[in-house]
């Protein structure tokens, strides 16, 4: 079902509320088939899975409603110890501050919150290694647990393993690498030709050999090496030469943040919906659903047709 690539966010806390309605009624028409949990959202435990439940319900049989929220950890998570859910370090502070055993736990609460409240798929963790010379309060590094391949992935494996455990799926970011949009908002246009290096993949080759990559989300970078022309979210030389062909990642690939400035002005939104889908993108996800552009469905679903 084309309803299935599109992932929406919207405001609204409750049955009732404007936008809220309207999401239901496009996800009973089969116009979307997931929605994206923001802070304008979440107030607490049970109004969360009380709007899941509402949402949820309106999915057809047989094609459940993908529930999605970015939690990573950290001061800014959009499941915070203020709102009454578990509170969870930064990757870099957990790394730093907690063995594995402790980790092991805090992600299990984590997991458990999501679950609880009735999401089903988790956009983390990030696989980006840390620039190297920063500091641990850099904000350069709060969200990538180290600049070491080898500890990135095993501590990206407890979170997985705690979500899989809940029946959530996580969805690694961001491939290739995120460069500076990690820390900046994807406010800029990212190129890392020169200072992107091998070790960035390592992460993703050992999680798909353990068989523990369901998703990935692709990032908005330049990495002339690999493509020279477009940004990986536009690269079929990205998304399937080096993801899907070289390193034999057979899950699904997900892409967000159409409307940034990350992406060159010159790109309309109509554009980078088309050439995210000809490159290969399985599932679009728009946060800013009905503030931007409330045809956005019906975009993606004529310009699937235009890339099949």
């Amino acid at each position: 079902m084309i309803a299935q690539m599109i992932v929406i966010g919207f405001e609204g806390v409750k049955e009732g509320d404007k936008w809220v309605d309207q999401i239901a009624k496009d996800i009973k028409r089969e116009k979307i088939g997931g929605i994206l949990l923001t802070d304008k959202n979440i107030q607490n435990p049970a109004q969360l899975k009380k709007l899941n439940d509402y949402l949820k319900a309106e999915a057809p049989k047989g094609l459940p409603l993908i529930v999605a929220v970015e939690q990573e950890g950290g001061e800014n998570s959009i499941l915070s110890a203020k709102k009454g859910f578990s509170e969870i370090p930064s990757a870099a502070r957990l790394f730093k501050t907690k063995d594995i055993a402790e980790a092991e736990d805090l992600y299990k609460k984590l997991s458990s919150d999501l679950t609880k409240a009735g999401i089903n798929v988790d956009l983390a963790p990030v696989l980006d290694l840390q620039p190297k010379r920063d500091n641990l309060d850099s904000p350069k590094v709060q969200r990538s647990y180290s600049s070491y391949e080898e500890i990135v992935t095993t501590y990206a494996m407890l979170l997985i393993n705690a979500l899989h455990a809940d029946g959530v799926t996580p969805v690694v970011k961001y491939f290739p690498t995120a460069g500076a949009n990690l820390w900046n908002n994807f406010s800029s246009e990212e190129d890392v030709t020169n200072t992107w290096r091998f070790e960035q993949l390592k992460p993703y080759y050992d999680l798909i050999a353990f068989g523990k990559m369901d998703a990935v989300l692709i990032s908005h970078i330049m990495q002339k090496e690999i493509d020279p022309k477009n940004p990986a979210l536009f690269s079929k030389l990205v998304i399937q030469g080096l993801l899907r062909d070289k390193m034999h990642f057979e899950g699904v690939v997900f892409a967000d943040n159409f409307r940034t400035s990350s992406i060159s002005s010159s790109i309309d939104f109509k554009q980078r919906i088309i050439r995210s889908i000809d490159a290969g993108v399985d599932i679009i996800i728009m946060p800013n659903y009905f503030s931007e552009n409330a045809s956005t469905p019906l975009t993606i679903q004529k310009n699937y047709y235009r890339c099949y």
